[in-house]
């Protein structure tokens, strides 16, 4: 009976390792290899460096550009739908919203004045005119609104107190909010920063969401965030790639100032 059920398991995973197709989209080319990049919901590519941002519109093919002078040097930039996208200065503590022309609508905010002590991560929120920061100074989790500039829920001392921590990875996925630390620690919020799950990981790993569950990315191979006995690790199309993303269905492997878009077919 347990050779039966070894060699069952054996085709199984044969059978799945198989049907598991890579499929390329498409290629883009990037103008700088230095540059920061990340895509919104509707693909377009957004590339910034220092304080210079671009995007070119998917429907029309006009390429944008704009620098941001006050900003100082641009952390990072959040897409928040095709119409909107958000950059973020650590240096400046500031934030602000730009239209699909990259022009800044409204007024920049200044965390410090909004009460926060030193802001190191942001992460968009699938709720309207909402974002989730990270406060280092006090580890402190904030739902903020970017209409009102008011923190609606805060919870301090979320990872335990320990002052060293990085946090790596921040991002919503599914109304959940993910944080993964430099040590391998994950802690998950619902959308009530109330804590669901905490798990011990390993600390070079990369998370992303991908068909309704949370995946790991370790070297060259992905697989579910606690597999069962019947999941197997994936092996990616390509080896030789600086930068991964996922999006949706797609897979985004920068290669040098070519990103290559990957689909996963199961």
């Amino acid at each position: 009976m347990k050779w039966k059920l070894f060699f069952c398991s054996l085709i199984f995973l044969s059978i799945q390792s198989t049907a598991q197709v890579w499929e390329l989209e498409k290629e883009w080319s990037l103008t700088d290899t230095k540059q920061h990049w990340v895509l919104d919901e509707w693909g377009q590519l957004y590339q910034w460096k220092d304080n210079s941002i671009s995007v070119r519109n998917e429907q029309t093919g006009q390429l944008f550009q704009e620098s941001f002078k006050y900003f100082g040097q641009i952390s990072g930039l959040y897409p928040l739908n095709g119409l909107r996208s958000m950059i973020f200065s650590e240096e400046q503590q500031m934030i602000g919203v730009l239209d699909n022309t990259l022009q800044l609508k409204g007024s920049s905010i200044n965390l410090t004045e909004q009460g926060f002590e030193f802001v190191t991560a942001i992460a968009s929120s699938a709720r309207p005119d909402f974002i989730w920061l990270f406060d280092q100074y006090r580890q402190r989790l904030i739902l903020f609104n970017i209409n009102t500039a008011q923190a609606v829920q805060i919870i301090d001392n979320c990872f335990g107190g320990s002052k060293d921590l990085q946090l790596v990875q921040f991002f919503e996925y599914q109304q959940n909010l993910i944080c993964h630390l430099s040590d391998g620690r994950f802690f998950e919020f619902d959308r009530n920063l109330t804590l669901v799950k905490k798990l011990a990981l390993a600390p070079n790993l990369d998370l992303f969401g991908y068909q309704n569950e949370l995946w790991q990315q370790e070297q060259n191979r992905i697989e579910k965030l606690g597999p069962s006995i019947r999941s197997s690790p994936i092996e990616l199309p390509t080896t030789n790639y600086q930068e991964l993303q996922v999006l949706q269905d797609r897979f985004y492997f920068q290669q040098g100032q070519k990103i290559s878009v990957y689909r996963l077919k199961l």
